[in-house]
Parts: C-alpha cells; structure tokens; sequence
C-alpha cells in the first residue's frame, strides 16, 4: 500500500477532528493516509508545503467566511499538488469557478469517512492518468516565470533542471523556472525517460547534451555541469541509448 501525506486546510475545530479520525480508519487497500498537518490560514500552508513533501491537499472552501479554497486552487497550479475541497454550502457558484481553475473532488458536508476516502483516491487516479496523457500527447507542462506568469513549456524546450531544497529550477534556452517540487519527484511523476539525473543536484534533458567528460557535461547555451561520481556509470548507459 501506498503512504500518502495529506495536509488539511481547515479552521473549524470539530471538522478539524473530524477529518483526522477519518483518515486513520483502514478503507482503501491501496493506500494508507498519513496527516502531515492541519492548519486554518493559507499563508502557514503554503509556508510548509515550500519546505515538505505532501502527496494531497483537503481544504475547507469558506475560511473566515471568505473563498479561501478558491484561492488555494490559483495558488497551487503551478505545485502539481492534488485538491479535494469540501463546504457545507451548496453555492453553485462556488462549484463553477472551482472547476475553472482545476477538475478537483468537491464534497458537501457532513460526509462519511468512505466519502472521503474514495474521493482521495479519484483525486490521486486522475492525476495518475493525467502525467500518462501528458507525456504521450502534450509532452509539456505549466511552470510559472519570475513575474508569477503561468506559461506552457513543452519538455523539449528544457535544457536541465537544478535543485535547491524543496524547490526546482527549470532551465531553457530563454528562461528560468521555479516550480515548488523536489527534483525526485519531478523526474518520477512529471517528466518523461527522456530526462536523466546526472548529480543530486542536477538533471539533464538528454536531447541537449553535447559532450560528456569524466566529470563534467556539456549541455546547449555553452551550460557546463558537474556529473557526480554514482551517476557516471548509469548516465553512460543512458545516453547510448538516448543520443
């Protein structure tokens, strides 16, 4: 069974308690939920998804009687995070302009713990599904640029990608990158074999390399990296097979 680490966004304290007996009872044979945190403002949240893995996010649409769950939608688009909201308003207003920003599960409360248990799994299936499509008919992805800008990237375009703590920089020819993910996951679940790690620090779009040394390689734009010593031998076999 998969762990999955769940954050909560939510500032009712009894639906706080409620969700977290939810998720510890033993539903879904394919995964087992982990709470990571729960908060009640947007700002902590986001300030510990910059710095923590987190495989979903559950989030109360009304917070402060204001559309926070709206919001965290436009915030998170660019994270690749999975949503579930949840409200106990029927507003279908409010069900509209979420589905603008994202297809999320979106629950009425009071709900069941089967409810919610199965709607995680829709969530996490569909996203699945969604990197398979990707990589066979789109072959690009949403990053944002300095300026906040949601701009379409097609995986040819990227050159290599640097890591700094939770965070990714995607590099092109043009442009750099910040996409809040760690450089593990982006090469397990967002990017295509075309890509390969050459450093703990560093991953290389195969199409771009030029020349490869004993300790260095040479990418487009004149880009020199270091390649470190356990992924010399993997990274020779790869690039035979793909350049």
């Amino acid at each position: 069974m998969k762990d999955i680490v769940i954050v909560i966004l939510e500032d009712d304290p009894i639906d706080q308690i409620k969700l977290e007996i939810m998720l510890t009872e033993r539903i879904s044979s394919n995964y087992t939920f982990r709470l990571g945190g729960i908060f009640t403002k947007l700002t902590d949240l986001i300030k510990y998804l910059d710095n923590h893995e987190v495989d979903l996010v559950l989030s109360d649409i009304m917070i402060e009687n204001k559309p926070i769950g709206i919001e965290l939608l436009k915030t998170l688009r660019d994270t690749l995070v999975p949503i579930v909201l949840m409200t106990t308003s029927q507003d279908q207003n409010l069900f509209l302009e979420a589905q603008k920003n994202l297809s999320v599960q979106y629950l009425i409360k009071p709900f069941h713990a089967i409810t919610l248990q199965s709607a995680i799994e829709k969530t996490l299936e569909a996203q699945t599904k969604s990197k398979e499509y990707d990589f066979i008919d789109r072959k690009y992805i949403y990053l944002s640029s300095r300026t906040g800008q949601q701009e379409q990237v097609r995986f040819t375009e990227i050159v290599y990608i640097e890591a700094e703590d939770s965070h990714c920089y995607i590099h092109t020819p043009a442009k750099r990158y910040v996409l809040k993910k760690s450089l593990t996951k982006l090469l397990e679940e967002f990017l295509d074999a075309q890509f390969i790690r050459i450093h703990h620090k560093f991953a290389v779009n195969t199409l771009h390399v030029q020349q490869l040394e004993a300790n260095t390689i040479k990418l487009t734009g004149l880009v020199i990296l270091p390649v470190g010593r356990s992924f010399r031998k993997e990274l020779n076999h790869l690039l035979k097979r793909h350049i």
